[in-house]
């Protein structure tokens, strides 16, 4: 048993990143390993149970070999076609039937599946004996990469399709969502004075609330498939920011929060869209998190290396120090046992890192649990 030919071996096949790339280094190394004439692999498709990768390596010596060359073809058909319409005990059968004297033939199992064998052929009627041990190692190693490149494969699949799916789902609900906001804008002119008044500008400012909730999810799936696109123009912050605030006032209003806020009368380079969804965002959590009478401060300015900073501190329950790495990711929320009464889908601050990132600044976070929390970002001019 050749050990530096094994390592070898197992050294090459741990490199590849798919299943194309795995076989051809399985062949080269199955063939370097053993000195055999040939080898081949077939690896099936565990969905449709039919063989679609199928690849075979010889020597100069299989090469020139016509009634080698027409037997293994002849082998690598039927083994194809018991893939498609037999048992699998009887293919088991049937590669213990072939592998013996110059041929050694395996199943390739991974998660209690045969997705696939090898195959090899010698220059002798020996090559079975001499060799067995060498290939039952290896196909452990084969067994094993397969299965992590199969995992890898499965796990994209699901996320491609869950991003589809929310990306589906949140059109379909933006559709239905801007009529409510329609409506609602001409029911608060017709009810003006009124004592409805408030209803309706609570149905308005929610009915914004989740659009913005469904814009984060499709932007979250977008961002997964390339990164997010800005269109960069002079704004002003100072009259976005003062807008947003307004837009939030009924909100204030029903927990008693006070809002303090300083807003420098700059001119920046931003996406105004992207801008308006990271300061709506933060603004939003700020309000969501604080308790009834707190009070909100807001500053905004350029500071001396040129950035645009945008800070916003709060007085609710804050965040403790081991969630604090965690509240940027996507799907993620803390402290959930202490805020029952909050919602959220745990995207809002992961968007905001995203579009911080996409200007080329960054967003942090400063905060102490029952304490309040301050989070700001910066965009470089």
């Amino acid at each position: 048993m050749n050990k530096e030919a094994i390592y070898s071996f197992v050294k090459k096949i741990n490199t590849a990143k798919t299943e194309k790339e795995i076989t051809d280094l399985i062949n080269q190394g199955l063939l370097e390993t053993t000195q055999a004439k040939a080898a081949w692999i077939g690896l099936a498709n565990w969905e449709t149970n039919k063989i679609e990768i199928n690849r075979i390596k010889g020597t100069d010596l299989y090469k020139k070999d016509k009634e080698l060359i027409a037997q293994l073809k002849k082998i690598r058909q039927i083994m194809s076609d018991f893939y498609n319409n037999v048992e699998i005990n009887d293919l088991y059968d049937y590669m213990i039937f072939l592998s013996k004297d110059d041929k050694i033939i395996k199943p390739i199992i991974y998660r209690n599946n045969t997705l696939g064998y090898i195959g090899l052929v010698g220059n002798d009627k020996n090559f079975y004996r001499d060799n067995i041990d060498t290939v039952n190692i290896l196909i452990e190693y084969i067994n094993s990469k397969l299965e992590i490149i199969s995992l890898i494969k499965e796990r994209e699949i699901n996320h491609k399709n869950r991003m589809e799916f929310l990306a589906s789902v949140s059109h379909e609900f933006k559709t239905p969502l801007n009529s409510i906001i329609g409506f609602a804008d001409l029911l608060s002119e017709n009810l003006k004075g009124t004592k409805h008044e408030k209803h309706i500008n609570n149905v308005h400012q929610s009915a914004l609330f989740l659009m913005g909730l469904i814009q984060n999810v499709l932007d979250f799936s977008r961002s997964n498939y390339k990164p997010l696109e800005l269109h960069l123009e002079k704004c002003k912050p100072k009259k976005i920011i003062s807008d947003i605030i307004w837009s939030f006032d009924e909100m204030r209003k029903e927990k008693n929060l006070t809002f303090n806020y300083t807003l420098s009368d700059v001119t920046i380079t931003a996406d105004p869209l992207r801008f308006k969804q990271l300061v709506y965002n933060l603004i939003s959590n700020a309000i969501k998190f604080s308790k009834e009478n707190g009070i909100i401060s807001i500053i905004s300015y350029l500071n001396t290396n040129n950035e645009f900073i945008f800070e916003i501190k709060d007085s609710g329950d804050g965040i403790s120090k081991k969630d604090l790495s965690k509240i940027f990711t996507f799907f993620t929320q803390v402290n959930r046992n202490q805020l029952k009464r909050q919602q959220g889908s745990g995207v809002g601050l992961a968007v905001c890192k995203t579009i911080a990132k996409a200007h080329k600044g960054d967003i942090f976070v400063k905060s102490r649990l029952h304490c309040g929390s301050t989070f700001w970002f910066c965009i470089p001019q």
